[in-house]
């Protein structure tokens, strides 16, 4: 994250970016306080797009995620603020935060959570859509209701026995092949192209293919994949915890860090999106 914030690059989290069908928010916020502060930099800077996904669609409804997601960002979970925030009265925050007053600092500005965004890159047929990618799966978004209270009475107890269930594209490539068809599919009928997450399973088309392209997970053990979009040009990265001796590159085998390897791309970004087609049905319109 500091990589990425020190490059002025803006973080668009893909949706799931909390586990809230299993635990509660304030439990995730108590384990992750310096990771929430470090998305407050981000937001200071105005370069954070939160989506939510179908784990965390609790931050649909804008009280909650103004309630408990937002102050996150700018107070760790022991009270002591954001650094940008040393020297505020308590009170001030209070009265800024109910929206008393203007926020002198762009931390506390206003944060909405969204279900999706358009990046646009100067042409309707440059235009990419970014999603969680949940939509159109049956047990994560008309049924989502009940999958989470499976989840939460039935599945996370299975998993501490150490069981695991494979009923998510996550854990099952039948299901994931299945969810992944539907969006390539929107796909190519839209001429729109698609960055989505949630079969945790990272996808870089070659140019001319369909441009369907997922960031992957961020909950394996060792590393996690992104999306990058620099310079018009796209890259599928990977971030993995490695030691120099492991890479061969010295006898330093205790001191772990933290490498980014470019595992495709980068790829013109005109290259990545001509295998969109033509849009079928009415006339393309703006998003709002």
């Amino acid at each position: 994250m500091q990589y990425y914030l020190e490059r002025g690059f803006t973080l668009v989290e893909a949706g799931d970016g909390e586990e809230l069908w299993e635990n509660r928010f304030e439990e995730i916020h108590w384990a992750y306080s310096n990771v929430y502060t470090r998305l407050g930099s981000f937001h200071a800077a105005g370069r954070f797009i939160k989506l939510w996904g179908n784990h965390d669609d609790e931050w649909r409804s804008a009280g909650a995620f103004r309630k408990k997601f937002v102050p996150a960002l700018w107070r760790k979970f022991d009270g002591r603020p954001h650094p940008f925030l040393e020297g505020m009265a308590d009170s001030e925050l209070e009265r800024i935060v109910k929206g008393g007053e203007a926020p002198p600092i762009p931390i506390l500005s206003t944060l909405e959570a969204r279900e999706g965004i358009v990046l646009r890159r100067g042409s309707p047929l440059a235009d990419i859509l970014v999603i969680h990618g949940h939509q159109g799966d049956f047990w994560s978004d008309s049924a989502s209701w009940l999958s989470r209270i499976m989840v939460h009475n039935v599945w996370k107890w299975l998993q501490k026995a150490g069981l695991r269930v494979r009923n998510t594209p996550a854990g099952n490539y039948a299901l994931k092949d299945l969810v992944e068809g539907r969006l390539k599919r929107w796909t190519r009928l839209s001429g729109v192209a698609l960055i989505a997450g949630h079969t945790h399973q990272p996808s870089f088309p070659r140019p001319g293919d369909t441009p369907y392209f997922n960031c992957g997970s961020c909950v394996h053990p060792g590393c996690i994949t992104c999306i990058e979009l620099c310079d018009d040009t796209l890259s599928l990265v990977k971030w993995g915890v490695t030691t120099l001796g492991a890479e061969g590159a010295g006898s330093d085998g205790d001191n772990l860090r933290m490498k980014r390897s470019v595992l495709q791309g980068p790829e013109p970004l005109a290259d990545c999106l001509a295998g969109g087609g033509k849009p079928h049905g009415p006339e393309r319109r703006s998003a709002p």
